[in-house]
């Protein structure tokens, strides 16, 4: 059984990666599938080529894989159109009680009934549900549980790494010259993978 991990990824980080590492061993999944959203409804992001990439330079195999079904979907990319293309082309042997496994944080779960369609994604998305510093009480979740919703909930907390911080240091990177001025660069390795830092600075993004 594989589990899905939407979002726009923007850059992939640490956080993402160890996220999906310790999900993956908790639920013993076989693998999780990275699904970087084309074009986020309420979101303005980097282009979908680029993001899709740089996951692909920072999922191992012994992890999951990258799709990039959304591309080939009607934009903007609402969630319960992947998931109705998912469920279509997917085995059952790969889902879970016949739905989609599908990561989200308490954030954006709480949230889940203002979603396009929300009452699709009751139907045919597993929740797996993870904590996160914000706030919000573990009964306030429940309460989606009495609506409805079929969750499951993690031990796991997600990394709290800032995408914000992440692209501010490559844009002062990147303004410092980039790979030309190597030594003038402040530290990205806590934040991501060696190989996506190049990738930002070689093809000048976040500038």
């Amino acid at each position: 059984m594989d589990c899905y991990f939407f979002g726009t990824f923007n850059p992939p980080h640490f956080g993402h990666i160890h996220l999906a590492e310790h999900i993956k061993k908790e639920f013993s999944f076989e693998k999780i599938i990275f699904v970087p959203a084309f074009a986020p409804p309420h979101k303005e992001t980097l282009d979908f080529s680029h993001r899709f990439n740089m996951l692909k330079l920072c999922v191992e195999q012994s992890l999951g894989e990258v799709s990039d079904i959304e591309s080939t979907l009607q934009t903007p990319s609402y969630s319960f159109q992947t998931v109705d293309k998912i469920l279509k082309t997917t085995p059952k042997s790969k889902l879970w009680d016949g739905k989609v496994p599908f990561i989200l944080g308490y954030d954006a779960f709480i949230g889940i009934e203002k979603w396009k369609n929300p009452d699709i994604l009751k139907q045919n998305i597993k929740f797996v549900v993870l904590k996160r510093h914000s706030g919000i009480e573990e009964e306030d979740i429940f309460a989606l549980k009495d609506r409805g919703f079929d969750f499951v909930l993690s031990k796991n907390e997600f990394l709290d790494i800032s995408s914000n911080e992440i692209r501010e240091i490559a844009r002062e990177n990147n303004v410092q010259g980039g790979t030309s001025s190597k030594q003038n660069r402040r530290d990205l390795s806590k934040f991501i993978d060696k190989k996506v830092e190049e990738y930002i600075y070689d093809n000048r993004l976040y500038k």
